[in-house]
Order: C-alpha cells, then structure tokens, then sequence
C-alpha cells in the first residue's frame, strides 16, 4: 500500500492487488473495530473434476516436466482427484492444488507446465 499526498488534508492509500481476487475485506477509517464477512460459496466439484483429469492426461510426461519433483506432482494430482470424488472439504482439494501449482511454477518454462497452470487458473488458485 502507497499513501498518496497530493490531498493535504485526508491520507489516501492506492491498494494493487495482481492476481484474481475474492473475499477481500477493506476496511479505512474506524478505530477499535472488527468486521465479519460471510462466505457462501459453493465449490464447484464438476469443473474441478473436469479440470484434473485434463491435467491427468499429461501424467505420463510428469518425469519430464517437472524432473526429480515428478512422483510429489503425481502423487498431489491423485489427492486431489480423490478429494473431488469424494467431495471432500474444498479446503483440502485447494491445498492440494495449491502444492501442484507450486511445483509447476518452478518449471513455468515447460509448455505442458505452461498448459497446467492455465488449467489450474481457471479454478481460481
């Protein structure tokens, strides 16, 4: 966060945030304060599914991918297939999808490392 000081009077901040966002809470100009903020979203099990075994089609080119971290992808990817399947805490499949997407950043160079992490985006990590 960067404070602006072109209005003497009021302190403004620019907050940026890169990536995709969701359940961000802001809250300015309060002292001694809480908030509570109420999620209610629904995982989407069927897309999640749908995704995974897109990127289960590329297991059998895992060793040259992502190298010696080939079995911790495979083994993640199959965590997280059988978390969906048995509809499992969303938070457990999005840990797990989170270790792959970690792994294949290390690898970005790779055009099936590339494709992953565009699969892995469209599940909002």
């Amino acid at each position: 966060m960067k404070q602006n000081s072109y209005n003497q009077g009021n302190c403004n901040y620019d907050v940026n945030i890169g990536e995709n966002s969701s359940n961000i809470q802001i809250q300015q100009g309060t002292v001694n304060s809480s908030q509570i903020q109420t999620i209610n979203e629904v995982f989407n099990y069927e897309n999640a599914m749908r995704i995974l075994n897109e990127i289960s089609k590329y297991k059998s080119m895992f060793a040259d991918v992502y190298g010696e971290d080939s079995k911790i992808a495979e083994e993640t990817l199959d965590e997280a297939i059988k978390a969906v399947e048995k509809k499992e805490k969303p938070s457990k499949i999005k840990t797990a999808l989170s270790v792959l997407k970690d792994i294949t950043l290390r690898v970005s160079s790779s055009l099936i490392a590339t494709g992953i992490l565009g699969l892995l985006k469209q599940l909002n990590l």
